[in-house]
């Protein structure tokens, strides 16, 4: 609950439901003999007993999770689990293949992905490897920088048959690509790179992408007007605690691989 306004938002953070949060509450108050959230007009809120104990309980947490983080470092057998969180647009456009690879040839691991956008907190192994475009990697990680991210202008060849003297200018919701950078007026913004990215192929205007999607689709044209844009960087990463599992390793040395056979593409330079 501790930096959630409501059960539900907890529970999706906790990646568990609105009742099991709310079980767990009142089971935990029951066996404290005191409440520790009170609801105020903007959400639910702690209270001087919950303040007063949270130290300890942040402590034992963050002791916890130390020590799982050390049992599965030390795990020296090849077979078993290991989670990848990574992007859904980087498994689908660069990884979906060198995965498939790496199933292959490890047929003893399990591999669990999670596509999601937010950074998995490697501390409490929400992942054991994440892929991210980042510039700032969080602390205790260990990896390396795969590529840089670099963003184009690209359109579908019907719309460049059609040009209008006004270019429409297709959005994705992120600072570096709102503004047209072109003599284009804005048509269309939207959060989603996939949505964006299918409002391109519809022909429906100009904007940009990063290198990796826009070089790698058959139905987009790169604008050679409109100079590469420098952006973010792709990083390969776990916590420096789980280096040296077996399955982490041969999982990273693989993407390493994967990224590197890959970078002309990422970078603008295929």
């Amino acid at each position: 609950m501790v930096g959630a306004r409501s059960i539900r938002e907890a529970a999706t953070r906790l990646k568990t439901t609105h009742a099991t949060v709310s079980r767990r509450i009142r089971s935990l108050e029951a066996e404290l003999g005191h409440t520790l959230f009170e609801r105020a007009r903007d959400g639910y809120r702690m209270t001087e007993f919950a303040k007063g104990i949270f130290d300890f309980t942040e402590a034992i947490g963050q002791g916890v999770a130390a020590i799982d983080r050390l049992a599965f470092g030390n795990e020296r057998g090849l077979a078993g689990t290991v989670r990848l969180s990574l992007l859904e647009d980087i498994f689908t456009f660069v990884l979906a293949d060198p995965i498939a690879a790496f199933m292959r040839h490890n047929p003893m691991i399990e591999l669990i992905v999670d596509t999601t956008a937010s950074l998995s907190d490697l501390s409490r192994r929400e992942a054991d490897v994440i892929v991210r475009i980042t510039r700032e990697p969080p602390e205790q990680a260990f990896g390396r920088k795969v590529a840089n991210s670099p963003l184009a202008a690209y359109a579908s060849p019907d719309y460049l048959d059609n040009r209008p003297r006004i270019d429409r200018w297709i959005a994705l919701d992120y600072p570096p690509t709102i503004a047209p950078l072109l003599q284009a007026r804005p048509v269309f913004r939207s959060n989603s790179l996939s949505v964006v990215t299918n409002a391109l192929q519809q022909g429906q205007g100009i904007g940009l992408l990063p290198c990796f999607i826009g070089d790698k689709l058959p139905s987009l044209v790169r604008l050679p007007e409109v100079s590469l844009i420098p952006d973010m960087e792709i990083w390969v990463l776990t916590h420096e605690d789980l280096r040296d599992n077996p399955r982490v390793r041969m999982l990273m040395d693989h993407l390493y691989q994967a990224f590197s056979q890959q970078r002309s593409l990422i970078e603008g330079n295929a």
